[in-house]
């Protein structure tokens, strides 16, 4: 063989053996991040189960909170009801209170739960316009 040919054999064979060595070099950082992947995607499921996880507990908080805002103001309501019950002055003391301070037919009626009639009757007894102050 002469030299200038077994000079291109030898470029050619370490080309090769360089092309052999990139592939294998190439070959095992695909299986690395293959693995890498795996691991992510197994992590990501296991986030999407404590993120399912918490929005339920949060729904059920939510569910709670309401309850309790509701019932907070259904025992608020009763209180204001036991307040206007004075048993020492009637029942309708606190409505005569606000007749007298100037409170409008539909402040009585909205306040104190009185009928229209009630509310016309307190006004002409302890209103200062009695019947004429309509609100």
């Amino acid at each position: 063989m002469s030299t200038p040919l077994m000079l291109v054999a030898v470029a050619a064979l370490i080309c090769a053996a360089m092309a052999a060595g990139i592939a294998l070099w190439a070959m095992a950082r695909v299986r690395r991040l293959g693995r890498r992947v795996m691991i992510q995607e197994t992590a990501l499921l296991s986030l999407r189960g404590a993120l399912s996880a918490v929005c339920s507990s949060e729904m059920a908080t939510d569910q709670r909170q309401a309850e309790v805002e509701r019932r907070l103001r259904q025992l608020a309501e009763q209180q204001e009801q036991l307040l206007l019950r004075d048993p020492d002055q009637g029942p309708y003391q606190h409505a005569m209170r606000l007749a007298t301070q100037g409170a409008s037919r539909e402040e009585l009626m909205k306040t104190c739960g009185l009928t229209r009639g009630e509310a016309d009757l307190l006004l002409a007894l302890h209103g200062g316009s009695g019947v004429a102050r309509k609100g």
